[in-house]
């Protein structure tokens, strides 16, 4: 490990080339937006909470409410309406959500991905009942293996694929929402 101030990574073509769109779509400079993860890592790992464990606080719902008064410009109010809009809830919801997604560190899912995981909690549960069909099969009649098919379980597999990206993209669209810049 050298001493440089210069930190050298190999990101590989496509992903330097994903990390320069993104850079470009927020103004900034591939050096620059590094160091602007690696200070909010950093700065999140020694940040330490004034209320203690904020995780906890999603486990035991309070149910009273304090009202909060924000002052807000003109043009940051009418992007909070239609960000609002485009996800399909209020602006006071949108508030409340970005808030609590910054205060415990995770995000808050707005109707269309409580949609998606739901239908992808339905496509898992499915799933489990065509591996708990193979297993009883291959379990009660040693020689049914063989009469399994590869390409039934590279199905299975390709489906599983497809679920594992719709629910990381469902993920990280959160994470961007979410995540205040």
């Amino acid at each position: 490990m050298s001493n440089s101030p210069m930190l050298s990574v190999r990101l590989g073509k496509e992903l330097k080339q994903l990390w320069v769109e993104h850079c470009i779509r927020y103004g900034t400079t591939p050096s620059r937006g590094i160091r602007q993860v690696i200070g909010h890592l950093m700065a999140k790992g020694e940040q330490a909470s004034p209320l203690g464990k904020l995780t906890e606080l999603q486990e035991h719902a309070d149910l009273t409410r304090r009202r909060l008064e924000i002052r807000l410009t003109t043009s940051e109010y009418l992007c909070i309406q239609e960000f609002a809009r485009q996800q399909g809830m209020s602006s006071n919801q949108w508030v409340i959500n970005l808030i609590r997604a910054n205060l415990v560190a995770r995000p808050q899912l707005g109707m269309e991905e409580l949609r998606v995981l739901g239908e992808s909690n339905s496509r898992l549960l499915a799933l489990g009942r065509n591996l708990n069909q193979i297993a009883r099969q291959i379990n009660t009649n040693p020689g049914a293996h063989e009469r399994l098919k590869t390409e039934q379980i590279e199905n299975l597999s390709r489906h599983i694929a497809t679920h594992t990206a719709q629910v990381t993209g469902v993920m990280r669209a959160n994470i961007d929402r979410w995540t205040v810049k």
